[in-house]
């Protein structure tokens, strides 16, 4: 038997935020590691995102934020309860003209009975024009990004990452992960 997981909870909110997460010195901390890894431009699509990115797995980093986030995450959902975050850590640097088309974030299945059901988009600046964090459709709301700060959401909701106008906007992503009794099937993906 297989639970199977729909598009959208929607008894839960699309679309949530959590400010101070991290504090201004580990915010600093985490864009002097992307500048260190030497980001590569994102080649996987490039008319459809354009920015630079480090792709790192860190469960330490990934525990510490999960500890943070935690009282912030619904425990259950349905038969599936929250077990962390995806330790595969996702850093992006947008430049001036850089941006993220619309699009929808997909399902992760680190276990045959776990699945991500929410992506984590944290903030480490705030000193940038441009770059908001647009979702459309299912709500119509812009996230203007605040240093320490992550938005929370469902990954089937439409959103794009808008062009960065001046300065340069630092960010890093990872999915929350929830676990069933049994394997999971996903709808639609």
């Amino acid at each position: 038997m297989t639970i199977e997981i729909p598009m959208r909870f929607e008894s839960e909110p699309l679309l949530w935020s959590v400010d101070g997460v991290y504090t201004e010195a580990e915010c600093r901390d985490f864009i002097d590691l992307v500048e260190r890894s030497s980001p590569a431009l994102a080649t996987n699509n490039p008319l459809y995102r354009d920015q630079d990115r480090v792709i790192r797995d860190d469960p330490e980093a990934a525990g510490e934020l999960f500890r943070r986030l935690r009282p912030h995450l619904p425990a259950r959902i349905g038969p599936l309860r929250l077990v962390g975050l995806n330790e595969r850590l996702r850093m992006y640097r947008y430049r001036a003209g850089q941006r993220f088309e619309p699009h929808m974030d997909h399902w992760y299945r680190p276990r045959e009975n776990q699945v991500t059901l929410h992506t984590v988009l944290v903030y480490f600046n705030d000193d940038f024009e441009g770059g908001e964090t647009r979702f459309r459709e299912q709500l119509e709301q812009t996230i203007r990004p605040r240093r320490g700060m992550a938005a929370i959401f469902q990954h089937k909701v439409r959103h794009e990452g808008c062009p960065v106008r001046r300065g340069v906007k630092y960010a890093m992503r990872s999915d929350v992960i929830y676990e069933a009794p049994e394997p999971v099937l996903t709808a639609g993906g």
